[in-house]
């Protein structure tokens, strides 16, 4: 994704978090994939899309590619000050199984 200059204005972005230190999460979506990353002393995060997911291919020349991967979604919550964050495939994927 970076070919497609999402690294653009980075540092502008950067600047502006660590002058707002109580921020806690930067999240976004629309990236078709979950990518988490630590960045100007928060976190930031993509959440996977409903629909296709970009190929996860970590080569340098890695051509761009999709496949139909689940879709997925993020949950937020706020519990006793902190946020927690889980990201879950969408859809039936049978019945709960109980451990042991």
């Amino acid at each position: 994704m970076d070919r497609m200059g999402l690294l653009e204005g980075a540092a502008g972005l950067e600047a502006v978090l660590r002058r707002h230190p109580q921020v806690e999460r930067v999240i976004c979506g629309h990236l078709h994939r979950t990518i988490v990353r630590r960045f100007a002393d928060t976190v930031v995060m993509t959440v996977p899309s409903t629909a296709h997911q970009i190929a996860l291919d970590l080569r340098a020349d890695a051509p761009p590619a999709w496949l139909m991967e689940p879709p997925g979604f993020a949950v937020h919550a706020l519990r006793d000050g902190a946020l927690v964050s889980h990201v879950a495939a969408a859809g039936e994927h049978g019945p709960d199984r109980l451990f042991g």
